[in-house]
């Protein structure tokens, strides 16, 4: 299969801000941004971003800021490091959560509270910067980027604001993207003049250099629908090329997408859960009934169908799931008109209500719930244990397989719950923004129409293949992809097979593949540990919200998490960036690796709590 290799090169803006230096919480004044350099690599989807900030205390104190640096929904920090007097400083890994109390429970400015309620990177600085002093911050995050019918398309957030920033600061950045399958385009919305160079192996996009205030970077590639199959990326650490005791083995990450005939047609058992609570007021619950009604008109003659709303109280438009009928569907959309945005936000009972109505349903069906809120629980059950402690109860009489789609709208979303929910229960979370809700949602279903694989079950043929995440795969619709990781501890010879089995409209259905496995480190691969790690800490994470927070359970789950998050580098909730080290020299290995992602000899305890390295 084709390589190919894209060098993108960005002056016009910067794709990433790079964060704020936060000197007081009540006022929300910061440091000066005077440069943004950001370097991104995409290796066939999974894209690794190193963005370096230089700041300048430009007030007539000496400052001791707070650094703010805002990341994507899906992205994990990995690496954090500054440069101060000419000494560079990186942060440990600290088995704490991080403080994200700013000002001390104080009075704080609302760019910086809403700045606090998008996933972030908060640390503290301790050493003090002199007047007119510049300090130097580097900051590594990996992600993946999102597919959907051939498109990988990136939208990293967010701009800076004028509050924040100033028509002075310096841009540069580079994206190189490395694809295994073929690139048909490659687009950048947000700059459309932006000139464009595709070659038979490298490609590039620049502007001409611009002084100014960073923007979002919009824009993706096209992946050639030919090329349907499996991808994989794998690489093996020995004991030399280990810098951290315990993780040498082989690591790897495969990406599947299976074609499949779009002729034929999915019955499905379909509910529609609509918040209606005061805050979907406006234009919100506009789009909201929009979507449903382009739902219902396009329901096929074999679905059943039933459409929920909630605020405070809870409402059916029917008491169970009724056949697509003139009658039904004239009601069905009188009912949706009628809808209004009024109440609290009764995620508990809107969940009681749906749910009932699969217990008794089958797998010759697909089992279908798309649920959308644009807020947390304020009544009913509140907590996020609690309340998917008792959504897994509701689920846990039914026997076939129920997908459970959440979409959160806007900024005041519970992310860890929407996202539990659906990694518990065979679906996906989209986060998405008040205008997109509308769009998204009518695509999303013509989407799920057309199954690949329901109920999916991966097998290999090496019984060396270990730790596969995540632990349940979701359902499999026409243009999506399975991403798999996994690992080897010792190497394999020969090329493993990857049997992936489910079922289609009821029939059992099954793709085998071969999976290349490297005996080597593979100095373009070296991230796949982190990505590995994450997968781990995802589904970890999905149990540890099925208990009490300080349940044995949630307990023994948690310290297992603070292990793999420290041991591996990478931050989630219960761990954060901790005391620095002045970095006198880099270490050699016998293999290199490339210092992004080197990996940590040192590990705490997980059953102590306090350990920081």
């Amino acid at each position: 299969m084709k390589r190919a290799i894209f060098l993108i090169v960005f002056t016009v803006t910067t794709i990433f801000p790079g964060g704020i230096m936060l000197l007081n919480p009540a006022t929300g004044s910061t440091m000066r941004i005077q440069n943004i350099q950001s370097n991104i690599m995409i290796e066939n989807q999974v894209s690794i971003s190193k963005v370096t900030t230089e700041y300048r205390n430009n007030t007539t104190l000496y400052a001791k800021p707070t650094l703010i640096f805002t990341l994507p929904d899906n992205g994990s920090a990995t690496r954090l490091r500054w440069q101060l007097r000419g000494i560079w400083y990186e942060a440990g890994f600290s088995a704490n959560p991080q403080d994200t109390s700013i000002g001390g429970g104080g009075t704080v400015h609302p760019y910086v509270a809403d700045l606090l309620k998008s996933p972030c990177v908060v640390y503290p600085f301790q050493d003090s910067i002199g007047v007119d002093s510049t300090i130097t911050v580097e900051l590594t995050y990996v992600e993946f980027l999102k597919y959907d019918m051939g498109y990988v398309n990136f939208k990293i957030p967010v701009g800076l604001s004028s509050f924040f920033g100033h028509s002075q600061i310096a841009n540069d950045f580079i994206i190189r993207l490395v694809s295994t399958r073929q690139v048909d385009s490659l687009f950048c919305t947000s700059h459309p003049n932006a000139a464009i160079t595709i070659g038979a192996d490298t490609s590039l996009i620049t502007g001409s250099e611009l002084i100014g205030l960073p923007v979002d970077i919009k824009g993706g590639y096209l992946l050639a629908s030919d090329q349907l199959g499996l991808s994989s990326f794998s690489t093996y650490l020995s004991d030399s090329a280990s810098v951290a005791d315990t993780i040498n083995g082989g690591y790897f990450l495969f990406v599947v997408e299976p074609a499949r005939d779009t002729t034929l047609v999915l019955k499905k058992k379909i509910t529609l859960v609509i918040d209606r609570s005061g805050s979907m007021s406006g234009n919100k619950i506009v789009h909201a009934k929009n979507a449903a009604l382009f739902i219902v008109d396009r329901l096929n003659e074999i679905d059943l169908f039933n459409i929920v709303s909630f605020s405070t109280a809870v409402t059916s438009f029917m008491p169970s799931h009724v056949p697509v009928t003139g009658e039904n569907l004239n009601l069905a959309r009188s009912w949706i008109n009628t809808i209004v945005a009024t109440g609290l936000t009764n995620i508990s009972g809107a969940f009681a209500t749906t749910v009932e109505d699969f217990v008794g349903a089958t797998d010759s069906t697909a089992n279908i719930i798309l649920f959308l809120t644009d807020g947390q629980a304020t009544t009913g059950i509140t907590g996020t244990p609690e309340l998917l402690a008792y959504i897994n109860q509701l689920t846990a009489p039914i026997t076939s397989n129920l997908s459970v789609f959440t979409f959160g709208v806007g900024t005041d979303v519970d992310v860890s719950l929407l996202q539990s929910i659906a990694n518990q229960h065979s679906g996906l979370a989209t986060f998405l923004m008040n205008d997109q809700l509308e769009p998204v949602i009518t695509k999303f279903y013509l989407k799920i129409q057309n199954p690949i694989l329901i109920s999916p079950v991966v097998a290999f043929s090496s019984q060396n293949i270990v730790d596969v995440h995540p632990d349940d795969l979701p359902n499999l619709y026409i243009g999506e992809q399975l991403l798999v990781s996994g690992r080897y501890p010792t190497q394999v010879s020969g090329p493993v097979t990857v049997t992936l089995t489910g079922t289609v409209y009821g029939q059992p259905v099954s793709y085998q593949y071969p999976l290349a496995l490297s005996d080597t480190a593979m100095v373009n691969y070296q991230f796949l540990p982190k990505v590995w790690a994450k997968a781990f800490i995802d589904d970890l994470l999905a149990q540890y919200y099925t208990f009490p927070p300080n349940s044995p359970q949630a307990l023994e789950i948690k310290g297992q998490i603070i292990a793999l998050s420290v041991k591996y580098g990478v931050i989630t909730i219960f761990t954060s960036f901790g005391n620095p080290t002045g970095i006198e020299e880099e270490s050699e290995t016998t293999e290199t690796l490339p210092a992004d992602f080197t990996l940590y000899q040192n590990y705490p305890n997980p059953f102590n709590p306090s350990t920081t390295i």
